[in-house]
């Protein structure tokens, strides 16, 4: 589990790095969303808290173990629609570049928190 919060911190400070990069860098400024490190931060600790969720199920195995991982994925879901719902009331922005912002941050962070799941799955099979 330790690998993962390191291998998280490099991921995320990449992300971090590409996305100050092409705001502030290039000056692309008006293809990202007033307050978008709200909803980068927001979409990085959800992922941590729904990966701790998926482990805890995993690590405990039974049938438990697919509940605990598809509760976590419903609850990222369910608290992402909540975040997009409160911001698009909060904010007037052009519903594009907040659905490319909003789902970029979402996709890369899920993809990120399924490759780690699977790397656990695949250590409990071969045991």
């Amino acid at each position: 589990m330790n690998k993962f919060f390191l291998y998280f911190a490099a991921y995320t400070l990449f992300l971090i790095t590409i996305s100050w990069f092409l705001k502030d860098v290039l000056g692309l400024n008006e293809y990202f969303i007033p307050k978008y490190w709200v909803i980068f931060g927001f979409m990085a600790g959800i992922s941590v808290v729904v990966y701790l969720v998926s482990w805890y199920g995993i690590r405990n195995g039974g049938e438990g173990q697919v509940l605990m991982t598809m509760g976590g994925i419903v609850i990222r879901l369910l608290m992402s629609m909540l975040l997009a719902l409160f911001y698009i009331n909060k904010f007037k922005v052009d519903p594009i570049i907040f659905v490319v912002n909003f789902f970029s941050a979402y996709f890369l962070f899920t993809v990120f928190e399924i490759y780690c799941l699977l790397i656990n799955l695949r250590h409990q099979i071969k045991k």
